[in-house]
């Protein structure tokens, strides 16, 4: 009967370390495509700006 319980806690072992392992990487998913966003929206504003600016810099877009 120690032998079941061994493999239990084994099992049990493994499946929450493989539970850590998909959090760990749904996380690092989220962090790239919530960077990859930023960046958009960053190039976005640089890409508004220069156009403003050659309106001889009146309308610059400072918000973020």
């Amino acid at each position: 009967m120690k032998i079941d319980s061994i493999k239990r806690h084994n099992l049990e072992v493994e499946r929450t370390m493989k539970a850590n392992v998909d959090y760990k990487r749904q996380e690092d998913y989220r962090k790239n495509v919530e960077k990859k966003s930023f960046d958009r929206i960053i190039a976005e504003r640089i890409q508004r700006n220069i156009r403003l600016g050659l309106d001889k810099g009146r309308h610059i877009d400072v918000a973020i």
